[in-house]
Formats: structure tokens, sequence, C-alpha cells
């Protein structure tokens, strides 16, 4: 649900070219690409439980419990199925469409199975094929602009925070299946040096996106990031719990819905 609205609202407030954005909610072709990116990335979740049912079960065992009384059988009979509609659904809206969903579904399948478990593509991949549905939108606009990759490297930071902060709730569990993140390789003290390095990096991409471009009302969404990152950065280092861990972890997920919220913001002035 908040991958469809955030996939509506950047179209509406950053994709499309239009004065009106109420324009863009009647547009079907986007409804479809919509659909079609929610009914893969749900058959993506599917992929990605089966794969990683004993991890999960030390890291959230009350968290699994339906996963449990599901044959695998009927896990994989719905990512096929699931696909399938994706697929069915972006074709009403071009070939171009089915391609890109073909390399996207095929993308989350090769990172579920095999790509995860590999030390920094596991991380780098997750945040990519978050980010990538917006890629989707982008290509049905044909709008390539600096600032909407700048907006995506922020996303793209934040994300890269937020797969490091899950590696640390998670070392339980990769440690005793083998999992190959920087936490179980290089330790708890480097994972947070990294942490602090991102941080960093989105305060700087929050500085040429002032200077460069035009924020509007969006600059006080960036501004509370910042000060909420640094309060992050800085409680990391104070901490070593893990329901500490969750709770920072909880906080990069709101600061991540909160931006996909105020998109709107960026055609309100100051």
């Amino acid at each position: 649900m908040v991958l469809l609205v955030a996939q509506l609202l950047s179209s509406a407030f950053i994709f499309a070219s239009v004065s009106n954005p109420l324009e863009i909610f009647f547009d079907l072709n986007l409804w479809m690409i919509i659909l079609a990116t929610s009914v893969s990335v749900a058959a993506g979740y599917i992929l990605n439980a089966f794969f990683d049912q004993e991890k999960d079960l030390i890291n959230r065992p009350h968290k699994t419990l339906l996963e449990q009384n599901l044959s695998e059988r009927t896990k994989l009979i719905s990512y096929i199925i699931f696909n399938v509609i994706a697929l069915l659904i972006a074709s009403y809206v071009s070939q171009r469409s089915v391609i890109f969903f073909c390399v996207y579904i095929g993308s989350m399948a090769f990172y579920s199975a095999f790509l995860k478990r590999y030390l920094f593509m596991g991380n780098l991949g997750s945040a990519t094929l978050t980010v990538l549905p917006f890629f989707a939108i982008t290509v049905y606009y044909k709008n390539f602009t600096l600032e909407i990759f700048t907006l995506a490297a922020f996303l793209m930071l934040l994300l890269s925070i937020k797969e490091l902060m899950k590696d640390l709730c998670n070392l339980k569990g990769d440690l005793t299946n083998n999992y190959k993140t920087i936490p179980t390789a290089f330790g708890e003290n480097i994972t947070k040096w990294l942490i602090t390095l991102l941080i960093m990096f989105c305060h700087g991409v929050v500085i040429l996106l002032y200077f460069f471009f035009t924020l509007n009302s969006m600059l006080y969404y960036f501004l509370f990031s910042l000060i909420l990152l640094l309060v992050f950065g800085l409680f990391i280092w104070r901490s070593s719990m893990n329901n500490h861990m969750a709770m920072i972890l909880l906080g990069i997920k709101f600061l991540i819905v909160l931006g996909i919220f105020s998109l709107p913001l960026l055609r309100i002035p100051m």
C-alpha cells in the first residue's frame, strides 16, 4: 500500500509535467502500472519469505505464523500466479511495460535466491529493487531529469541505512544461517560507521537539492529528516540493545513513509 501511494504521488508531483496533478489520478495506464507493481512486489515478498523461512523463525518468530502454516507448494504456486497476473496487467499498457516487469520479476527472484546472501550485494540489491518501481513511472512519462535522480539518491541512502539497521537487528539469524552481511563479516562497529557515513551523505544530497533545485515547502521535510538522522546517528553509538536498534529501524521507515506523503509539498511555495 505504501508503494502504491508512493508511485501515485510521485507521478502527480514529480514525474508528470502537468499543471494540475489531479489529472494524473484519471490516467488508467498509470493505475495499471501501479497495480502491476503491487502484484509483482507481493510475489517477491512470497519468494523472499520462502527462502528466508529458517532465518525468520529465529529473528522474528511471532511474525512468521502464516508462513509456517502454508506448504512450500502453496507458496510457489501463489508466487507464479501473482507474477502472471502482473505481466497480464502490464500488457494492457505496452510491450515496453511487459519487458520492464519481466526484468523486475527476474531481478527479485535472483536477489531472493542468490544475491542477498552475498556481502554488500544484498544491501545494494534490496535498496535498488525498492527504488526500481519508480523508474517504471519515469519510463512511462519519459521524464529523466537530474532533480529526479538526486531525489532518488536521497531515497537510496535512506533505504541503505534501513538495510544496514535491519542487518544489525537480524544479526543472530544471519550468523546461524551463514548469511554474509556487513555486521556478520565486519562486526557491529564497522556497520555503525557505515551508517554514520550514509547519514553524512544524506546531508550532502540535501545541500545539493537546496542550492540547485526548487524544493518549496518540501524543504521542511528534508530539514526534519536531517535532524532526526543526526539523533539516530548519536543513538546508534550509545546503544547496543537489539530492541533499541529495532526502534531506530522503525524511525528510518517512518522517515521514508513521511517523505512519500510529503511529496505534494514540492508544489506548495514556502
